[in-house]
Parts: structure tokens; sequence; C-alpha cells
């Protein structure tokens, strides 16, 4: 009789807290950009005065360390950053882990997100034209707004292309004993 009475005592006196349950998980920017940060925000029920421990996931092979929740330490809602580094579609899941002496909190929160390649940067037209010269010819001055260029021999009896170079819209290629390139269509 003691024993059950001192028992009932105890559990009077030692303060109850509710664990922290694990509600949702939200990614923002979606989509994102490769090399862009991440912030992922993670929900809880039942926060206040709880205590737990907390394990994300990342989905590209990474996570963080798992993290004390409550207490002394940060509160849900808490938001978290990561960085991709390859276009994809990632399942990111928060879920409870043993973090030190706190027990893993209850629940678990998923979110699809996906990230984009980066689009490459459009060639100048400049930069094109020196590209498209043939092997042993320069570009002659500079391209041109609409495109048109001049391509002139490096040196003295220069090889001619076999096939003629591919040119921007709205101009078309041209050929002589000096020069070649792409001239503004008539």
């Amino acid at each position: 009789m003691k024993r059950a009475a001192l028992t009932a005592l105890l559990a009077l006196s030692i303060p109850a807290f509710a664990s922290p349950s694990i509600e949702t998980v939200t990614a923002t920017p979606s989509p994102a950009k490769v090399g862009q940060a991440v912030k992922v925000t993670i929900n809880a029920k039942d926060a206040t005065d709880g205590i737990c421990g907390l394990d994300v996931w990342w989905g590209d092979g990474n996570r963080d360390k798992p993290r004390r929740m409550g207490g002394q330490h940060e509160a849900f809602p808490i938001t978290v950053e990561h960085t991709y580094s390859k276009p994809g579609t990632y399942t990111i899941k928060a879920n409870g882990k043993r973090a030190g002496s706190y027990l893993g909190c209850p629940g678990e929160g998923t979110t699809n997100l996906t990230v984009e390649a980066v689009a490459a940067v459009a060639a100048t037209p400049a930069a094109a034209a020196k590209a498209a010269c043939p092997t042993d010819w320069a570009l002659k001055g500079k391209a041109a707004k609409d495109g048109s260029y001049t391509c002139s021999p490096k040196k003295k009896g220069a090889a001619k292309p076999e096939k003629a170079i591919d040119c921007p819209a709205g101009t078309s290629y041209f050929m002589s004993s000096k020069a070649l390139g792409c001239e503004k269509a008539n």
C-alpha cells in the first residue's frame, strides 16, 4: 500500500511534458535552382514546453545532425537551409531521432522539392561569331548586333572550310577569296 501511495505522489510532483509532434514540412522557393539556398520550415503540434530530438533528411544523400528541440534549445517552428548541387526532385523528410538525452519527436513530415538547372547564359553575338570562325580564320572587327560578322585568314593560304558556317537567323553565309562569314540577309 505504501508503494502505491509513493508512486502516486511522485506522479503528481513530476511535471508532465507533451512531446511536440512533427506535422508539416514546407520548402521555399519551390521550384528552386541549383546552388540556391532553400529554406525548409518544420512545424509541430503541442510544441509549447515540449522537448524532443529532430532529424532532417534532405533527399540528396545528406542529413542534418539530430538536434534538440525545446527546453533550452530551439523551438518549433524551425527553419533550416540547404543547397542542392544537381537538378532533380528531392523528398525532404523531418522525423524524430534521439538527440543526446532527448527522445525522438513523434510524427513525421515530408515535402517534395523540384530543383531546376540554372539556365545557360546566352552567348553574345561577338562570342558566337568568334567561336564560329573556322580553324586558321579569325574574327575581323566585331560582330554586329544583327548577328552578321566576317572572318579573315590568320595566314596566307588558309584552308577554306569544307562546309558553310551555320549562320544566325536573319543572316546568310558568304565566302570570297579573302573573307567568309555571315552577312545580313536581304
